[in-house]
C-alpha cells in the first residue's frame, strides 16, 4: 500500500500537468471560435445594412472661391449622403449655382446626383420624370437634359433628349451637348451632337 500511494501521486501529477496545457488549448480554440463567429455576424451586418458607415448630412455644401474669396460656384443639397471609402457623395434635390462677382449667372437644378469633394466632379441626373435643368441669368438660356456632368476647367457634358432655348432666338436639340463654363457661366465652345434639330426665329 506504502508503495501505491506514490505512484498514484506521481500519476495525480503528470495528469494535471497536462491538464493544464490541455485546457489551455481548449480554451484558445473556444476563444477562435466565439471570434470566427463574432466576425461572422458582424460580416453580416454590415451586408444587411450597407449603409452602417454612411454618414447622412443636411443641407450639404461645395463650394469653390477665387482668390478675392467671392463664390465661383456652389453646389447645395437639401441631403448628401457621404460613402465610406474615397470622397463621393450622393446628393438629393441639388442645386448648384455660379456667379460673377456677387452676381448669379446660371442655376442648375436636379432631383439627384453625385460630387467627389476633391476632384468637385458633378454629376447631376433626372429621377421620377424630373429632368435636370439650367437657366441662365434673367432666363437668357435654358437647358433639359436626362444628365449633367460638370467636369475640371468648368467643362460641362450634357446627354439624353438635350434641349437647348435661347427665348425669341433659337432652339436646339440633341442627344448630347458639350462646352465650357466660361467666367459668367456662358456655354463656349458648344457642341451638340446626334439627331440635331434647330429652329430659328421666335420661339
Amino acid at each position: 500500500m506504502e508503495g501505491i500511494l506514490p505512484r498514484i501521486k506521481g500519476l495525480l501529477k503528470i495528469l494535471l500537468a497536462l491538464a493544464i496545457p490541455a485546457g489551455i488549448t481548449s480554451f484558445f480554440i473556444y476563444s477562435q471560435k466565439q471570434a470566427d463567429i463574432e466576425v461572422a455576424k458582424y460580416q453580416q451586418m454590415q451586408k444587411d445594412n450597407p449603409n452602417t458607415d454612411r454618414i447622412t448630412v443636411d443641407n450639404y455644401e461645395l463650394k469653390e472661391v477665387d482668390d478675392s474669396n467671392h463664390i465661383r460656384w456652389q453646389l447645395i443639397a437639401l441631403k448628401g449622403v457621404m460613402m465610406p471609402t474615397g470622397k463621393d457623395v450622393q446628393l438629393k434635390q441639388v442645386k448648384v449655382e455660379y456667379f460673377d462677382g456677387k452676381k448669379l449667372k446660371m442655376r442648375i437644378v436636379a432631383p439627384i446626383g453625385l460630387a467627389n469633394e476633391n476632384t468637385k466632379y458633378i454629376k447631376l441626373d433626372s429621377s421620377d420624370g424630373q429632368r435636370v435643368v439650367a437657366e441662365g441669368e434673367e432666363g437668357k438660356a435654358r437647358m433639359e437634359a436626362a444628365k449633367i456632368e460638370l467636369k475640371e476647367k468648368n467643362q460641362f457634358f450634357a446627354t439624353g433628349g438635350v434641349n437647348i432655348l435661347w427665348p425669341g432666338v433659337a432652339k436646339v436639340t440633341g442627344n448630347t451637348a458639350s462646352g465650357i463654363l466660361e467666367k459668367g457661366a456662358e456655354m463656349k465652345n458648344l457642341k451638340i451632337v446626334g439627331n440635331t434639330h434647330a429652329l430659328i426665329g421666335h420661339i
